[in-house]
């Protein structure tokens, strides 16, 4: 076990008494990444922490989305992260955040990732697609990432590009017809239901059919009404 912090917060299922959220869906990403099973780097003495823990842990030292993104963060770059890339939705009763995230597999310790607020009157949606493309730095009230998120991409020659044009997804998940026609398609299914009209969804139809994979979804989407508990139950089954 990893060592214990003075103190702890109450956490059943995937919320705890501050009502700080988070869920998730596993988007794999690049093979030579996967840090999953034994591939990991670990530290020596505690082991790693796989995507399931680190929601566990985390969700019992942090109050608001931004101490999670925080102490997510330090957990993996501290312990180590066993397990390929994930999408985390990470929500308190202000803010919500999608954090993506990717291990460094046997190569080192640690992940890169990066996280994104989303706007207040909009609406996120993952569906095992990585779908966070580019982000702009020294915005940390919008987007907060690992320091090496590009300079690791590029020190495996995953990347030469200008750091402007960086692109997480394309990167770290390289789309494919699977992708957009499997995973893809249901982000589209739930976008296509709450999307208000100025968001043009259905034009993204050749998108998620897997014909034209340059034309990308919005990563967020604003929605038409605010949505209810009992609404987003019925969106999720």
């Amino acid at each position: 076990a990893i060592p214990q912090v003075p103190e702890t917060y109450n956490v059943v299922g995937n919320t705890n008494e501050h009502q700080l959220t988070i869920g998730e869906s596993t988007f794999g990403g690049l093979e030579i990444l996967d840090a999953s099973g034994d591939q990991a780097v670990c530290d020596p003495d505690y082991g790693c922490i796989d995507y399931g823990q680190l929601i566990w842990v985390t969700l019992g030292r942090a109050k608001t989305a931004r101490e999670a993104i925080k102490t997510m963060d330090h957990l993996m770059q501290t312990y180590g992260y066993a397990s390929s890339g994930e999408s985390f939705s990470i929500a308190d009763t202000k803010e919500v955040w999608l954090m993506e995230v990717i291990g460094k597999g046997n190569i080192t310790k640690g992940s890169v990732w990066v996280a994104t607020k989303i706007p207040d009157g909009s609406v996120c949606a993952h569906a095992n697609q990585a779908r966070t493309t580019k982000f702009i730095p020294n915005q940390p009230d919008v987007f907060q990432y690992s320091p090496d998120v590009i300079t690791f991409a590029k020190k495996l020659g995953l990347y030469d590009g200008e750091d402007a044009d960086f692109s997480f997804s394309d990167v770290y998940d390289p789309l494919t017809f699977e992708g957009a026609r499997f995973c893809e398609a249901r982000v589209y299914s739930f976008f296509s239901k709450i999307a208000a009209d100025e968001e043009r969804i259905t034009d993204h139809l050749d998108y998620v059919k897997g014909y034209n994979l340059t034309n990308r979804m919005p990563l967020y989407v604003k929605a038409r009404h605010p949505i209810s508990v009992n609404e987003t139950m019925w969106h999720m089954r």
